[in-house]
């Protein structure tokens, strides 16, 4: 591979995402009721107090770990139709945790639950039908659920929705609308929206290109570990693009992203080390890095360490199986 080899790209970022990556916390937003006869507005409140205090204790097995007696507190709450309850029940079979995957029954739960405006069934729903997991898929109705979400205020339907307009899926392709959803999300400190923002004022999408503004965004999201943004950001300090050009703080937030698994900050890491860009130069440890990149799809990656082998700079064991293979193998018959 020749030492002019192209070095740092930025990465993408991440599609649909939901709740799921954790059990959220048990918070509704308010709405307004009617005043009734304090007698029964008091019965009610102890009602709910009671119901409460066992979703609280299922939501803490949950984190905990304790599926047994998550399903033993939370099944007769979902059953008398508390979202809450429909909603940490759907995330367990959505995610097979103390259960048998069903993403049929999560879809089920979720579904209960969105019927109250629950936001966080919403998401998860929109993602099933966005993903056709569990129920046929259905964009349309994906981004009707994540529409009903973002006007809530949820940061995650405001991103997915945002990604709906920005892509066409479900709704007319409108990058206006994809900016003002991003923004919304990005405005409450939502790192993949913040992410999503930044790479439109970097690309210049439906809105000036602002190499400083895209900056500015994509360093909130890499600070709020989104790998894809954690890479882009060490290439905006490794071509001095809307930053001062720091090779040490690129060099960092390549080994960032590529520590998190982003393929496109695992390939710049091991280009880093090709090149001896802000550290000692090592052919060994560009090889580690960019077969860690080949190994997570990244066929740039694979087809740099296929120059690399060509040309005698590493060792066969250094490259991913199919490559190697290839070098080992004899050539064709003529």
């Amino acid at each position: 591979m020749s030492r002019g080899a192209k070095l740092g790209e930025a990465s993408t970022a991440d599609e649909i995402i939901d709740y799921k990556s954790k059990y959220p916390s048990l918070h509704r937003k308010p709405r307004r009721t009617r005043w009734v006869i304090a007698g029964v507005l008091a019965a009610c409140l102890v009602g709910y107090l009671l119901f409460f205090n066992s979703l609280t204790r299922g939501h803490q097995a949950l984190l905990a770990k304790n599926y047994p007696e998550a399903l033993r507190l939370l099944e007769p709450l979902a059953k008398g139709g508390m979202a809450p309850a429909q909603t940490l029940l759907g995330i367990m079979y959505d995610r097979g945790e103390g259960v048998r995957e069903d993403k049929t029954l999560a879809a089920d739960y979720y579904q209960k639950a969105a019927e109250q405006g629950y936001v966080i069934a919403q998401v998860n729903l929109g993602v099933l039908y966005s993903n056709g997991t569990g129920v046929p898929r259905d964009d349309k109705l994906a981004a009707d659920l994540y529409r009903k979400a973002a006007i809530q205020g949820s940061p995650e339907g405001q991103r997915n929705l945002a990604y709906m307009y920005e892509v066409g899926l479900g709704v007319a392709q409108y990058q206006d609308l994809a900016i003002y959803w991003y923004r919304k999300a990005a405005e409450q400190g939502f790192g993949p929206a913040q992410a999503s923002l930044g790479m439109f004022y970097l690309e210049g999408r439906g809105i000036p290109k602002d190499d400083k503004a895209a900056f500015e965004w994509l360093n909130k999201a890499a600070i709020q570990e989104v790998a894809s943004a954690q890479t882009t950001v060490g290439y905006l300090y490794l071509m001095g693009q809307g930053v001062k050009q720091d090779n040490a703080l690129a060099l960092n937030w390549f080994k960032k992203a590529a520590a998190s698994g982003d393929a496109v900050g695992q390939r710049n890491l091991g280009l880093m080390y090709f090149h001896g860009r802000g550290i000692t130069q090592s052919n060994s440890l560009a090889a580690e890095w960019m077969k860690k990149a080949a190994d997570n799809n990244d066929d740039v990656a694979q087809k740099l360490l296929e120059q690399m082998a060509g040309a005698g700079m590493l060792h066969a064991q250094a490259m991913p199986g199919d490559v190697a293979a290839r070098l080992r193998s004899p050539p064709p018959s003529t």
